[in-house]
């Protein structure tokens, strides 16, 4: 990829007049520039300015023009010109700029604003200056003098919206997109159909709206199964052509692609209630739920009219045909899946899923369009001209990029929203175990298991969203944001300049702007509510918040509190006695809506002391052991014999399993020296924690993810030697994270082989 060039950078430097001199702080882009730096002063943006277009940028144009009206009530005058004059106070100028495609330059200076670009590059240079506007229509508006010149990483930065559990309208998915578009999100993946709703008009078969989008209508009925995997039994709808090519040219108008997803041969339920033709035979005769499509000549005839119809709507180069959670076995009591394979010579119902896939794609080839289905088409062979979507972890989009084949990473966890964004006792139900925006941010769609030519073929990232739990817009809004900026920031911004401090500051400057749109993106945590032990005779605390005007209600009697308890302004001192542990519980709310986030943490109270201990005995570093094992049972390694036996005099191991079959499990203690009586606080930065010990007290449990149950201690040690032990479990991952940090009372960090001996 062609980036640009720092003497690049530079020329637009010079062309704003200004001496460099870098200062960033205020300005909060997502995702983050490639080049950005900023200036003294500000333009001012009033209602006598004009946006100069040309031909090409004229859409991009009238697009900001609408969003000033809209949230500025700024009517600003829009012109077209073959040469747009220097002179004009917002310029969108039509260029091909070197490097990836999407790459815009954006100028601020007192006098004007200039955005040049090809294509999608203008409308991305718009989107940085949207955030560069106030979050509040204040006169005058007043934009900060700055350089950008960017360039995305990924060319398919996505996110997806299935409207099959739950239908959304066409408004409601206007507004999606009106978002992913904020954040230079180019793909939305339309889950148009599935067992619990058609959603798609096909004039050839009428019947997949008039009965198989009013699933939940024929449930209530008792004439389809009860719904029990959705949250409220569902609800019912589908889209006309009409409303589809608005939502396309809508989403076009912002330069978003949307990939249409039809599932076959399995998630069929609702097609086959309305075409029952279609479902999978059972030669024994047994009933039950059919969900498989039978292999048929009639089923391939009848998705290649389908597929025929939804080409037409479509412009997009892709197909999502799904090929997921297939019910394979239900084929082998199929008489036609049977007579299918004798006649194919398949072996097996792999080969049948492969087979199938293979089918659709060679008709999806004859219309000049590209097959995409999730990883489980790589079963039974991959057809030949396929692009993968992992969704089942890493493996199949490793697999696949290895076959030279074109991947998309939406691998579970990081990359599904339907999870609990924090602690899920205290969260909307979801499925699948908590995923917090920093897991999201921390995921790399390249993995380095791949070769950089293999790595090629990663076309990037997308965050997956499915909506068995989530009845209605403003729910489908909490649990896709924020957490979909990460994905904006992974998939757009070069991987060397990742920072998570950084985002977290930009994405908490956001919500203003969330407040702007009326998007119910989920409030940010309190940073501070941690799991602490500590061996202090006092509780001390200040809680802050990002957000002004938020309020906060909190107990320390182990008590949620509710919307009926007193609310208080941030920040919050808290300084209590403690002389056993306490619970601190919080219900935050801000000024957005009736939106409320609840927080909790422990406070333990614990009595260490330091150890008598020979001088002439000590020995530098931790003792460590390396065990490989068949499942994870610390208690069972005093009667296994480790692997390996060292030191290490560092708190980043680097310990790679054993083995891939095999878990590979930690076992370390030893002393830590305290030369200086204070106050010093111990934590881990592994992801998921290791258990630590010290004076034989626990201080950090095991197995917690540390975003979602962030643990430390706060102790104040005497001089002296401590008894420090604890155990993990070795992976990859933590393999490159710190096992564990000590701070002095001015966080000062220690290093470890000054601290840490054994006998």
């Amino acid at each position: 990829m062609i980036r640009f060039s720092k003497i690049y950078l530079l020329l637009i430097i010079a062309c704003l007049g200004l001496n460099v001199k870098i200062s960033t702080a205020q300005i909060h882009v997502i995702p983050q520039p490639l080049h950005l730096t900023t200036q003294k002063g500000n333009f001012v943006l009033n209602s006598k300015a004009v946006i100069g277009v040309d031909k090409e940028s004229a859409v991009i144009g009238k697009y900001l023009q609408g969003y000033l009206a809209q949230y500025y009530k700024l009517q600003l005058t829009l012109k077209v010109y073959t040469q747009i004059p220097p002179s004009t106070a917002i310029r969108l100028i039509s260029s091909n700029l070197k490097g990836a495609d999407g790459a815009y330059a954006l100028s601020v200076t007192a006098g004007k604003i200039t955005i040049s670009g090809k294509g999608g590059g203008i409308f991305y240079g718009v989107q940085s200056l949207i955030q560069l506007l106030p979050s509040v229509a204040a006169k005058p508006l007043l934009i900060p003098v700055c350089a950008i010149s960017d360039e995305p990483r990924f060319q398919w930065r996505g996110l997806s919206i299935d409207v099959c559990r739950h239908f959304f309208t066409v408004d409601e998915v206007k507004k999606y997109i009106d978002v992913m578009a904020h954040y230079k999100l180019n793909v939305l993946h339309w889950h148009l159909t599935d067992d619990e709703g058609w959603r798609i008009q096909i004039d050839k078969y009428p019947k997949l709206t008039e009965v198989g989008s009013r699933i939940a209508y024929y449930a209530k009925e008792g004439k389809f199964r009860k719904l029990d995997n959705l949250v409220d039994g569902g609800n019912d709808g589908f889209y006309t052509k009409a409303e589809i090519r608005d939502v396309i040219k809508y989403a076009q108008d912002r330069f978003v692609t949307i990939l249409p997803e039809i599932e076959m041969p399995g998630h069929s339920e609702a097609a086959i209630f309305a075409y029952p033709e279609l479902g999978c035979k059972d030669s024994t005769g047994a009933k039950h739920r059919v969900r498989m499509l039978d292999p048929s000549e009639y089923t391939f005839k009848f998705m290649e009219d389908v597929l025929t119809e939804v080409i037409a709507l479509f412009p997009n180069q892709y197909v999502h045909i799904g090929g997921d959670e297939a019910e394979m076995a239900d084929w082998l009591k199929s008489p036609t899946a049977v007579a299918l394979m004798r006649k194919e010579g398949l072996k097996n119902e792999k080969e049948i899923q492969s087979y199938f896939i293979k089918r659709i794609e060679k008709f999806l080839i004859s219309k000049n369009k590209k097959l995409v289905g999730w990883d489980e088409i790589l079963q039974g062979g991959l057809a030949e001209s396929a692009t993968v979507m992992s969704w089942q972890g890493e493996a199949g989009g490793i697999e696949a990029a290895r076959m030279h084949h074109h991947v998309v990473m939406t691998p579970l966890p990081y990359m599904y929203f339907d999870a609990p964004q924090a602690n899920e006792q205290l969260e909307p139900i979801g499925w699948n175990p908590p995923v917090t925006w920093q897991m999201v941010y921390n995921y790399e769609p390249q993995s380095s298991q791949l070769t950089p030519a293999e790595a090629a073929y990663i076309l990037g990232a997308q965050g997956n969203i499915w909506t068995e739990k989530i009845p209605n817009a403003v729910h489908l809004q909490y649990m896709v944001f924020p957490r979909a900026l990460a994905v904006a920031e992974l998939a757009w911004s070069s991987k060397e300049d990742k920072n998570i401090d950084r985002f977290e500051y930009k994405m908490k400057q956001q919500y203003p702007y969330f407040k702007l749109w009326n998007l119910n993106a989920r409030l940010p945590d309190i940073v501070g509510i941690d799991h602490i032990t500590t061996n202090a005779d006092r509780f001390k605390q200040t809680l802050q918040y990002p957000l002004s005007g938020a309020q906060i209600r909190y107990s320390l009697n182990g008590k949620m509190p509710d919307s009926t308890a007193k609310a208080v302004a941030f920040p919050v001192n808290i300084d209590v006695t403690l002389k056993d542990s306490l619970q601190l519980k919080t219900y935050t709310s801000w000024n957005l809506n009736t939106q409320h986030i609840l927080q909790s943490a422990t406070i333990k109270h614990i009595k260490i002391k330091p150890r008598e201990v020979g001088i002439a005995e000590l020995k530098p570093g931790l003792g460590y052991k390396i065990f490989k094992a068949k499942e994870n049972n610390y208690a069972k390694l005093e009667a296994v014999t480790p692997v390996s036996v060292t030191v290490i005099t560092t708190a980043v191991p680097m310990i790679i399993p054993v083995s891939t079959d095999d878990v590979t499990l930690v076992k370390f203690s030893g002393l830590i020296k305290i030369d200086t009586e204070g106050d010093y606080e111990l934590t881990s930065g592994f992801e998921v924690s290791p258990t630590l010990y010290l004076d034989n007290e626990l201080l950090i449990a095991g197995e917690k993810n540390t975003y979602v149950e962030p643990q430390k201690a706060l102790l104040h040690l005497k001089k002296g030697f401590y008894e420090f032990s604890g155990y993990y479990t070795a992976n990859e991952a933590n393999s490159k994270q710190t096992l564990f940090a000590l701070k002095d009372t001015n966080g000062k960090l220690l290093d470890p082989p000054v601290y840490l001996f054994h006998l």
